[in-house]
Order: C-alpha cells, then structure tokens, then sequence
C-alpha cells in the first residue's frame, strides 16, 4: 500500500513539473498577443543627473538662484515671461510643462485653467517600460485640447536599441496625434560614456524609424553638459533642441527650441513639483545698449554689464566677447573682470549681430598714505604702500582738504616715501598719492590715496 502510494505521488511530481516548465518557456499572451519581455539588459529604471534608481533626486540649482524668488517667478508679468529674479526671458512665447508617473495622476482640467500652454509626455523609460500615467496622461491632453509632445527615456547604447525604442514609441502612440515634437532624451548614466559618433548615429536610427511612419518633428532632450560636451555633432542641428538648465537664464549659446528651467515648478491639479518648460521663438533684436559706454576698473575688481535688448522679448540672449581677455575678460552673464592694467573693449551681441560696446580701463590698484611726520625744521615726509607692477608714484599737496592740490614729485616705482621741504611752521598741509603704469606709451593712472593731513 505504502509503495504504491509512493509511486503514485512520484508520477503526478513529475507531471506538474512538466507543466511547470512547459509554462516558463512559453510566451505570455496578452489579449490573445504575444507580449514584450518587460526588460532588456542596461534597460532598468532611470539612473542619470536627476534620477537614481527610478526616483527624482532633485539635486538643487546648477546655478546661485536668488534668496527670495520674485513673487511671480515663471509666469507672464505685463505681457512677458518672467525668470526668478523678475527679468523677461528672452524668446519665451509659450509656458508649458513635463510629467511623467512621477506626477501620479495629474487633474488636467485644473492644469489647463491654470493657463500652461503645453505638455510634454513621457511615453516609456526605455523599451518595453510602459510610462504607468502614459494613456491617462495622453487622453486627457486631447479630451481638454491640451498640446502635447512626447518623450521616451533612453538607454540605447547602439543603434539597434534606437530603432527599438523607436518602434516602441510609435506602438504608444497609435491613435494619438502629438502636436509637439517626439523627443528622445539622452541623460542616462549607461549611455553616458558613448562616443559623439554614436550619440548621433543613435538619433538619426531612432528618427528614420519615427519619419517612415510619418513623424517628422523629432527632438533631443539633454542637460547643457551633454549639449555642450557630447552632442556636439552638426547632425543635431537638424533636431528639435530642448535644453535643461536648472537656472534663471539659459547660457546654451547654440540654437534651441525650448528650456526646462526649473524642477521645482507649482501647477494646480498637480501634487508636489514638476518641470517649467519655455517654448522659445527666435524674434530677432532690432536694437542692442549697454548700461556703460566705458568703465575704470581697479586691477582685480568685477563688474557686471547691463543689456537692454529691443524688443525685450527678442531672442537668443546676448554673447559676449573681450577684445583683450588677458586684460579684462567677461563671462556668459556679462560679468567683467579686471587681470591687468591696461584697455580692452567688451562687447555684446545678439544672435542677429546687433552689438554695442563699453570700453574698459584697468588701472591700478589704489595705495595708500601710511604716515606723514615732521622732518627737519620745515619738512614733512610722506610714507605710503607700495604697489605691484607700476612705474611710478605722484605726491601732491595742499593748503585745503577738498581743493587746490599740485604735484610736488613724481619719484621711482622703487621709492616708497618722499620728504617735502620749505614749508612753514604751525601750517597745516593735505596730502595725497597716486601711481600709474605706462603701457604701449600711454600712462594709466590709479585713484588717488585718501587724503591725509599734518600740522607743521
């Protein structure tokens, strides 16, 4: 009895195994179709600059953002877009934002009446990783009438992939007409380290697939770091550019078409944080100033240059350039810096070529007068700080505090004191020093010293 029980059990383990492992071979149908494995290798959730592990890491400004953000950040203030400090941004015509599951379910008709122009979608993480939010996201855009474009995260490493991820793309979007580009969005950390070639070759794999099914709109999404770095092939110019920077202007001097300017956006009928996005248009300037024609600049110091561009809302942002950055050099955001003594014009340019200029004139650092003290019956010596680099010194002196100064020497850069003769008894004199440094056989002067005084 005992054995033939055994036997028994034995048989049906064996059968149940069959169909165990039968089964674990088999595709799994969906709807009577054959699904996609949900993964493929490097195809895991999102791992890049924002995201760790398939979750916002929200790691701050890549730029110094004001102490306290303008009331109106990010919004339309007398008819323009407004950045966190209050300033128009250049270019912006339209306001719109980027979700993707992260959002969880979004109330889109409180969207739309909080007055967001577009949307951008996020169709998949990769291949064969359905965005969760993606179809309720879609239709609800089109139910309201919401323009909306489309993104899917990339991880291709190669071109085979692009064209996977293309034809999922297109799979999510049957049925569904995008009025903004599809864009393919290269930040993930395990395609981080491809070569430029193969950047470009994936795009263009990824946009033949796209433009035989009838889209033709395709873009890139990246950090100003990969567009400046990695994306750096004349191929993407033929893309629709959409830059990220986390910051209150954007300093990508090449062309785009939209900015994501900040993570930290409030929209109502969306819980927590979601990405501000610009739609850029190219309105070219028609008339550039500068709020200094010429500037004197103390070896060492900095100073930021002011452009008022016409129309404000033109577009790109201003260029700027030094004509001698050994002299005084400039930054993205118009800041000057004084290296040398000597001149150097700065100049700024719109997009179109409109330009102005201020000219620069660094001068030496200021010294000062150290001590004055009796010499003699009837002099005065003066003392003061020695500086670097110039040629000589200029004392000069006078009865009065405030006026009728003269020069009573001009001695060796070497010589930091000089004594002043003849003069009389129970008088009071004012003294003050300056130096200059003659550069191609013009002299540049420092400021004077603070005035100091001593009774004889």
């Amino acid at each position: 009895m005992k054995k033939s029980f055994l036997r028994a059990a034995k048989k049906v383990f064996a059968v149940l195994l069959t169909v165990s492992l039968m089964s674990a071979a088999l595709p799994v149908l969906v709807n009577g179709n054959q699904s996609e494995p949900k993964q493929k290798e490097g195809q895991g959730a999102e791992n890049s600059w924002r995201y760790k592990n398939g979750t916002p890491i929200y790691p701050g400004q890549s730029f110094s953002r004001a102490s306290k953000p303008y009331s109106n950040a990010w919004n339309k203030v007398n008819g323009m877009f407004v950045n966190d400090l209050g300033n128009p941004i250049p270019g912006a015509v339209k306001k719109g934002i980027d979700v993707s599951q992260h959002q969880g379910k979004i109330d889109w008709e409180m969207v739309k009446a909080s007055g967001i122009d577009f949307a951008v979608i996020r169709c998949a993480n990769s291949t064969y990783d359905e965005d969760t939010q993606w179809q309720y996201n879609v239709k609800e855009c089109e139910r309201l009438g919401i323009p909306y474009g489309v993104y899917i995260f990339s991880q291709a490493k190669n071109t085979a992939q692009a064209q996977a991820e293309a034809r999922f793309t297109l799979k999510l979007l049957t049925g569904h007409k995008p009025n903004y580009p599809i864009y393919m969005d290269l930040e993930a950390n395990s395609i981080s380290n491809l070569s430029k070639n193969q950047y470009s070759k994936n795009a263009e794999a990824f946009k033949a697939v796209l433009k035989t099914a009838g889209y033709s709109n395709i873009g890139i999404y990246a950090n100003t770091s990969w567009w400046k770095e990695k994306l750096t092939s004349s191929a993407f110019n033929k893309y629709s550019k959409w830059v990220a920077q986390w910051a209150s202007k954007c300093t990508y001097t090449g062309s785009y078409q939209m900015w994501q300017c900040t993570d930290r956006g409030i929209v109502s009928g969306i819980r927590g944080n979601v990405d501000i996005n610009f739609l850029i248009s190219s309105i070219p300037a028609k008339n550039i100033k500068l709020n200094k024609k010429s500037l004197s600049l103390k070896k060492g110091s900095s100073y930021t240059l002011r452009s008022y561009i016409e129309p404000r809302n033109s577009y790109p942002s201003v260029q700027w350039s030094s004509s001698s950055s050994s002299v005084a050099s400039v930054s993205s955001s118009g800041k000057v810096t004084a290296k040398k003594v000597g001149t150097a014009v700065i100049t700024g340019r719109t997009g179109n070529g409109k330009k102005a200029s201020c000219k620069i004139t660094v001068i030496p650092k200021t010294n000062k007068i150290k001590k004055l003290k009796k010499s003699g019956s009837k002099g005065i010596k003066i003392s003061w700080s020695k500086i670097s680099g110039v040629s000589k010194y200029q004392i000069y002196m006078s009865r009065k505090k405030s006026s009728g100064f003269k020069r009573i020497a001009t001695v060796s850069a070497k010589k930091a004191s000089y004594t002043k003769g003849k003069l009389k008894k129970k008088k009071r004199y004012y003294f003050k020093v300056r130096s200059y440094q003659t550069v191609k056989k013009k002299k540049i002067y420092s400021k004077f010293s603070k005035v100091k005084s001593l009774k004889r």
